[in-house]
């Protein structure tokens, strides 16, 4: 899951909504001309965040995921140079960074941010044969940073349709798809974070007022409308980091009880727990590790709670959705081990609120955001009380955003 974006604003209002890709558009634009002595852009890549909806961890599983991109949005304005010099700049930090498009070098310390960017080349060379010339660019953004809807992914998205404009002859012709992979590419291997291409997937091919449905492993790709409800989403504002080992080690937990449940029954065909049922797994649990047992119970159950969860949205009981998301968040607790205190605190508080339908933790866990299922027209009395109730508690004032599912990456020429 996506890992935080110091380059994107921070500090989001209680209920906030979007500032609008508009806005958005317009800063991007006045910043590029700021940052680069009057030059104006002549294209701008947009990207959203996502929210997972089901489907936690099960990616890189090989699993099953509903999701949806959000409307909140990165956007990076730029144009080509001369030379094989890129220069970027960001509104959350001063000055350039630098980098040859031949053979990008990783950034360290506060100018970490444009691994992002950088990667995004990097990984469309060594992918796809892409080269690329120089360009500056300029990114700005209402996506929250470390809330777990992928800031990141949504930077390298809108990083991979900016280039797409600005170099139409090579990166222009790969499909979103190849961009895609290009961005969970970047985010592997470049940056170092072993993410499943959930974040990227749901950046690129969201669709508005939709939720999408997604086979991680064929990569197939199916919508249902999103209709009489609305998501708040929760920032609880605790630490939240992902490349310090807790998400990597829960990845290795997962691929050993493959291997373990392969061996014990002789099964060859098992490569994920994607190939593990629930009847399966109730044979053999009880010869697993304990790690491993926990680990992989999450996902084999929470595989099937995505196919239930898929039959209630295109049934439009919400009702019924809610209460599989409410099971997701209590096998994250108790099983998979990737909540924390302040997660399990802001889903406890929901509880009972007016027009609380069922929420739970959202992408890598350990920190960051819930995301809660609301009836329509309750989002903003629900967002108040369960902000005072949050801070009530903890002491910490919580962020707190209302969002629909919105439009996937694209570029535009910036007139």
């Amino acid at each position: 899951m996506g890992a935080a974006c110091p380059g994107c604003f921070e500090g989001f209002a209680l209920a906030g909504r979007s500032q609008g890709v508009a806005t958005l558009r317009v800063a991007a634009g006045e910043g590029f001309a700021a940052a680069f002595g009057g030059a104006r852009a002549v294209a701008i890549g947009i990207a959203p965040g996502r929210a997972e909806v089901l489907g936690n961890h099960t990616d890189y599983n090989e699993g099953f995921i509903l999701a949806a991109a959000i409307d909140r949005y990165v956007v990076i304005a730029g144009r080509r140079v001369d030379g094989t010099v890129c220069s970027v700049a960001s509104a959350s930090f001063q000055g350039l960074v630098t980098f040859s498009s031949e053979k990008p070098e990783k950034q360290t310390g506060d100018k970490a941010w444009a691994n992002y960017v950088a990667g995004v080349v990097s990984e469309l060379g060594k992918l796809w044969g892409v080269k690329l010339g120089g360009f500056n660019a300029f990114v700005t953004s209402d996506v929250p940073s470390g809330a777990g809807v992928s800031s990141s992914a949504a930077l390298e998205m809108a990083t991979a349709k900016l280039l797409a404009r600005l170099f139409p002859e090579s990166v222009g012709k790969l499909s979103q798809l190849d961009l895609v992979k290009a961005c969970k590419a970047a985010e592997n291997n470049f940056v170092g974070m072993g993410c499943g291409i959930l974040d990227q997937f749901s950046s690129g091919m969201g669709k508005a007022g939709q939720l999408h449905i997604l086979d991680c492993r064929t990569l197939e790709c199916s919508y249902a409308p999103f209709v009489g409800a609305t998501f708040v989403l929760a920032n609880t504002n605790s630490p939240h980091a992902l490349v310090d080992g807790q998400y990597d080690e829960l990845r290795k937990n997962c691929f050993a009880a493959a291997e373990s449940i392969k061996k014990a029954t002789g099964r060859r065909g098992i490569t994920h727990l994607r190939d593990v049922d629930s009847q399966l797994f109730a044979a053999v649990e009880d010869s697993l590790p304990e790690a491993q047992r926990k680990r992989a119970k999450h996902i084999v159950f929470e595989n099937e709670r995505v196919h239930d969860g898929i039959k209630a949205l295109k049934a439009n009981d919400m009702i019924t959705l809610g209460r599989y998301m409410s099971g997701s968040h209590r096998s994250s607790k108790e099983d998979f081990g990737n909540s924390s205190k302040e997660l399990n605190v802001m889903v406890a508080c929901a509880q009972g609120i007016h027009g609380f339908l069922g929420g739970r933790l959202m992408g890598g866990g350990f920190g960051g955001s819930t995301i809660n299922l609301v009836r329509e027209g309750y989002a903003e009395s629900f967002s108040k009380e369960l902000a005072h109730r949050y801070e009530a508690q903890t002491g910490i004032k919580p962020a707190v955003l209302i969002c629909q599912p919105g439009d996937g990456a694209t570029g535009e020429p910036l007139a």
